[in-house]
């Protein structure tokens, strides 16, 4: 009697587990769709993709990437991980260089059911860090509300301004930090 119920309970997470890859398949075919399947896969799994490219002049483990929505670290330590999910709404990111912020950055999604494909490089022009940022989503490119906001320290390592950043990287607005 015994066996017959530990082999019953074998079976049904067996079916258990292939109906979660089944959905998990499917669900990655139609992430961008709005459907039943989207709403419920967009909670459960995270299709968005982080990677960071670095120029020959930096240490790509030098670097952290925190996804502000979440507070989940998304990359460090030279290796992307997890942890960006599907909102509608802001989606803000920060970047660290050897444990000091120089970088937010962000978007709007105008659905909770796409996914974005994101990849950021950084070169090291004039002594500075430049990011760019590509965004990629299964509908379209998505810089709806795109900014990026560059800190600035002095020589003592003191944040000493904050600069608001454009796609294309012209400043819009300087905040002057005098503490």
């Amino acid at each position: 009697m015994k066996l017959n119920r530990n082999r019953k309970l074998f079976l049904i997470l067996i079916a258990v587990i292939l109906c979660f890859y089944g959905l998990k398949n499917y669900a990655e075919k139609v992430k961008d769709e709005h459907s039943i399947t989207t709403s419920i896969s967009s909670k459960l799994f995270d299709f968005n993709t982080f990677e960071l490219k670095v120029d020959s002049n930096l240490n790509l483990s030098d670097f952290k990437v925190v996804n502000q929505n979440s507070g989940k670290t998304i990359f460090a330590s030279g290796k992307n991980l997890k942890g960006i999910d599907n909102n509608y709404g802001h989606r803000l990111f920060e970047l660290y260089y050897k444990d000091k912020k120089i970088y937010e950055f962000g978007h709007f999604s105008t659905n909770n059911w796409y996914t974005f494909d994101y990849t950021l490089n950084l070169n090291k022009i004039n002594n500075r860090i430049e990011p760019d940022l590509k965004i990629i989503s299964g509908q379209n490119d998505s810089y709806n509300d795109f900014f990026y906001k560059r800190f600035e320290y002095n020589d003592s390592g003191k944040l000493d301004r904050i600069s608001y950043l454009t796609l294309g990287k012209e400043v819009y607005d300087v905040k002057e930090i005098n503490e």
